[in-house]
């Protein structure tokens, strides 16, 4: 008979308040935005809303994840291997790319104007996530969405030093998102090679910088 083992109380906690806190801020972006967009139809602020709506998914998914794979331990269940395996890269990296493309446009919509834009990132985001698939590789994922994200920010330094090098509130968010990202690249990879306390201080970095988006959002839109 197999040993029992009991899942780890703090660490679940810690997942699920750490999950909890930044789905909850993500969707409070999404609906503090709505009234504007409203007002606006602004395509731009569209895609920013959809930013928070696939990063919130990408949680989400990760998280079920964690919770299947703790419930597997502790009650013996045999699941397929490939939940445990592949399977999470593919929901986790399509949101998580979905996310990083909807920003990056929000920023050149103007620019690129691309009809079926959102067609386009759909089969972006599902190509990157099955080479990650095919090739069982979290770092290929990563190092893309790093790469993405370079791209993203070299965009936005860009747009700032066009305007007199002043940065207004809206690139404020932006940098913000930034930084939020690249944080999340650790916390939304694989655990088993960080130590569970550097895990909770990228998590709590992670919430205080998403706390501050979502308090100059709400500035923002008032």
């Amino acid at each position: 008979m197999p040993p029992f083992h009991l899942i780890d109380p703090t660490r679940l906690g810690v997942e699920l308040s750490y999950t909890l806190i930044v789905v909850f801020l993500c969707f409070s972006i999404y609906y503090k935005t709505r009234e504007i967009y409203e007002l606006t139809n602004h395509e731009g602020i569209h895609y920013f809303r959809l930013t928070f709506v696939f990063f919130g998914f990408a949680y989400i998914s990760r998280f079920i994840f964690i919770s299947l794979k703790l419930m597997g331990i502790t009650f013996d269940i045999d699941f397929p291997r490939y939940i445990f395996g592949n399977f999470p890269l593919v929901l986790v990296g399509y949101f998580s790319t979905m996310a990083i493309l909807s920003l990056t446009y929000s920023i050149l919509w103007k620019k690129l104007n691309i009809k079926h834009i959102f067609l386009i990132f759909n089969v972006i985001a599902i190509l990157i996530s099955s080479i990650a698939f095919i090739s069982r590789s979290s770092f290929i994922l990563t190092i893309t969405q790093a790469v993405l994200l370079i791209f993203t920010s070299i965009i936005i330094a860009y747009y700032i030093m066009s305007k007199s090098g002043k940065i207004s509130q809206l690139y404020m968010l932006y940098i913000l998102f930034i930084l939020f990202w690249m944080v999340n690249l650790v916390a939304l990879g694989p655990r088993r090679f960080i130590p569970f306390e550097v895990q909770t201080i990228f998590q709590i970095i992670s919430v205080v910088v998403i706390g501050i988006i979502y308090h100059r959002v709400g500035k923002w839109t008032r």
